[in-house]
């Protein structure tokens, strides 16, 4: 097998995050990293303790397995992979924290189960010993403390219910939340949270404020699409993109059926989408309305023709369907044929 890399921060998703992916179709990626001097800051707090932080971790048992670089005799889910490349220091020696440092240890944790945990914490620390500076490292594993507490904690939080987004309460999701949110500051603190979940936090709330927008039945659809074109917008450029692409087709097929429901033409459905969209993707979508449109006319026809063709009691069972196949490849193009002939099973008795 050869090398390859996996996400390794799917693994420690917190469940209120799965419930909102399962409704709504996002995917999160890593966080904005955090300046050098407020890694270091952090590293101090974590090692010195501070009111921010908490009290005492948990004390993990020691294990007897003893590792030099933290990578000997890998667990079998971990053989051809290669370890994220996260860990940095500046010229001082000082780690720098960012969302990287997290999918390291991920790569470790996410073997829970082929091995304890005693023995990952003991391959974590010695992975840190050999890849970076003694301060470095010691802030790694400090860090580390954090987490271990953090994820821990996570169990502690009431859930917010299942993942079928038509029954999803909004209020109860963004309470939990907000609870893992002040955990995370009580077990990491500010830059370490920052560094490791801000992206993530900030796709959390544009989720969950768009579920709130599309549900509110007091809105038309003109009015949802300014909401929701305006919640796009008030995200960094580099997301914008990645939302549209996980909702923005879901987001036209619910605008356009109230629309027509509303009783708004074709012109006023198109200001809608371009509101949602922008003119350039409106038109294509218009573009693949009118393709979709003018398959189901000719589906329709085809049908009708078939259904004649079957029933004529002057052709033969085997000319029957040597003529509808001549004829289905005439009226329908190679790929268009795979999805007539679904159909045509559908509409059978």
């Amino acid at each position: 097998m050869g090398q390859r890399e996996r996400r390794w921060w799917h693994y420690a998703l917190p469940a209120f995050l799965l419930t909102v992916l399962a409704a709504l179709a996002l995917t999160w990626t890593g966080a904005t990293p955090v300046t050098t001097e407020s890694a270091t800051q952090e590293t101090d707090t974590l090692a010195h303790g501070s009111k921010g932080m908490a009290g005492s971790l948990p004390h993990h048992p020691v294990s007897s397995v003893s590792f030099r670089t933290g990578l000997e005799k890998l667990p079998a889910s971990l053989e051809g992979t290669v370890v994220p490349d996260g860990l940095q220091v500046d010229a001082q020696g000082n780690l720098v924290i960012t969302p990287l440092l997290r999918d390291v240890m991920e790569y470790f944790l996410s073997t829970l189960g082929e091995e304890d945990l005693a023995t990952i914490v003991q391959r974590l620390q010695a992975y840190f010993a050999n890849n970076l500076p003694a301060t470095a490292a010691e802030q790694a594993q400090q860090i580390l403390n954090g987490y271990l507490a953090w994820r821990d904690n996570l169990g502690q939080i009431p859930q917010a219910g299942g993942v079928d987004a038509a029954r999803l309460d909004v209020d109860a999701v963004r309470a939990q939340q907000q609870a893992v949110r002040e955990s995370c500051l009580q077990f990491l603190g500010q830059p370490v949270c920052t560094a490791f979940f801000a992206r993530q936090q900030a796709r959390d709330d544009y989720a969950l404020e768009r579920l709130a927008v599309t549900r509110d039945e007091s809105l038309s659809a003109e009015q949802k699409a300014q909401r929701l074109a305006a919640l796009t917008a008030s995200l960094p450029p580099a997301m914008q993109a990645d939302i549209a692409a996980a909702t923005q087709y879901q987001t036209l097929q619910q605008l356009t059926a109230q629309s027509r429901e509303e009783g708004l033409g074709d012109a006023q459905i198109q200001q809608i989408r371009e509101q949602v969209v922008g003119p350039e993707a409106a038109s294509r979508l218009q573009q693949l309305d009118q393709q979709r449109a003018d398959f189901d006319r000719r589906m329709d026809a085809w049908l009708e023709q078939r259904q004649a063709l079957l029933h004529n009691p002057n052709l033969s069972a085997t000319d029957r369907e040597a003529q509808i196949a001549q004829l289905r490849e005439q009226q329908f193009s190679q790929q268009e044929r795979v999805r007539v002939q679904a159909l045509e099973r559908l509409s059978d008795p």
